[in-house]
């Protein structure tokens, strides 16, 4: 932010009012609070929804508490403002001056009815930068009301038809992360922009596009070639051998994108030099026998064996692991934030605070407000002029 010489020297974190539940705002929320952002989570009075998810932790100082609320709202404060009453309503508009950033997930129209829509607080703050996340956008109103839980969106999406057949989900909640990404993309572009131009925005994140956008090349292959996809399977549509295979005991991830490391892979598992596989293109159109002669080779011996022989040839392989046998790889990072352990973010952290229990935080940040309301007053959002550089 840009703030003229009355300024304090060192200003505030960026203050995010977080007007979301679930997982996908909240994911996005939490990614700007672990790196330094000052998160205000606005819930109602039972509470976001998934602090009764199962499970609930039975014992330790976080006793009742969920394991999916924890996960997803790390790093953040959390308040408790009633806004179905009017002195609820005024307590979030002031909170909203004191903001540079506001997310919400409601459904669209929600925040208008109850006068907290975007044109009205950047009315009073001009260098909002607001982004919605809603299932369907805005745009069409036969879509726009409804609700879209993960499964809705990743089904809509084409995602699970992609995954299995009869159609399956992915296994994470795909439709849901990969939006809150999206989000944090939208944060911290309104917040360059209006380091450039003194204004905030409004952003709408359409979750079917997020999921339209993750179809990347089966999407572009029908769109410009009119090829659907194939039938499901853990194979690549271009590239062979791309594809999970069974060993004696688990399965086995190889990847060879190029003729190189097909023949690579080739001399490891003493393959023949079949005419029918010299080309990359030839392999994908008779991968079906190429991964038989591949699965017959694999089935002689363990996961381990394999994996060790390929990667020492120089051939992308992985094996298939189970999520606590994932999380104990020798790479697998952890944090630890008060009582709860999570998986390391890809970024490093700049904030390590615990989920915040309901309500915590509402003494604290009312009474920050008069001041945070004064001190903000003498700042000035508006980019410093341009001067010309003078001709040499």
């Amino acid at each position: 932010m840009n703030l003229d010489a009355g300024a304090p020297a060192v200003p505030r974190p960026y203050r995010v009012l977080d007007f979301t539940r679930v997982l996908a705002g909240p994911w996005a929320t939490q990614v700007l609070g672990d790196q330094g952002f000052d998160v205000i989570k606005v819930e109602a009075p039972e509470g976001d929804e998934t602090r009764s998810f199962q499970p609930l932790l039975t014992d330790g100082p976080a006793a009742g508490e969920s394991v999916y609320f924890a996960c997803t709202n790390r790093n953040k404060r959390s308040v408790v403002i009633d806004l179905k009453t009017a002195d609820g309503q005024a307590t979030a508009r002031r909170l909203a001056r004191t903001a540079d950033v506001l997310v919400e997930n409601f459904r669209p129209g929600v925040l208008e009815r109850v006068g907290l829509g975007d044109a009205a607080l950047r009315a009073e703050n001009p260098g909002l930068v607001s982004v919605a996340i809603h299932a369907f956008g805005d745009a069409n109103p036969d879509w726009s009301g409804r609700a879209g839980y993960d499964l809705v969106l990743q089904a809509v999406g084409g995602i699970t038809t992609l995954t299995g057949d009869p159609p399956q989900k992915a296994g994470p909640s795909i439709a849901d992360l990969a939006s809150a990404q999206v989000a944090v993309q939208a944060v911290l572009f309104g917040l360059l922009d209006r380091g450039r131009t003194g204004l905030g925005c409004r952003r709408v994140i359409s979750m079917l596009d997020v999921q339209h956008h993750l179809l990347a090349y089966y999407a572009s292959s029908w769109l410009n070639a009119g090829r659907s996809p194939p039938h499901p399977s853990n194979a690549h549509p271009s590239i062979a051998p791309y594809n999970l295979y069974r060993c004696s005991d688990g399965w086995l991830a190889i990847c060879c994108a190029n003729d190189p490391l097909w023949e690579k892979l080739r001399g490891a598992l003493d393959l023949p030099a079949d005419p029918a596989w010299s080309t990359i293109h030839a392999r994908v159109a008779d991968r079906d026998r190429l991964d038989d002669h591949i699965e017959a080779r694999l089935a002689a011996n363990p996961v381990a064996y394999w994996d060790a022989l390929l990667a020492a040839a120089g051939v992308p392989c992985g094996p298939a692991l189970s999520v606590p046998d994932s999380l104990a790889h020798p790479l697998a990072r952890r944090i630890t934030v008060g009582p709860w352990t999570f998986p390391a973010p890809p970024l490093p952290p700049t904030s390590l605070r615990p989920p915040p229990r309901l309500g915590e935080h509402t003494a604290e940040v009312l009474a920050e407000l008069d001041a945070i309301e004064a001190e903000r007053a003498s700042w000035n959002f508006l980019p410093p002029p341009v001067v010309p550089l003078a001709r040499l």
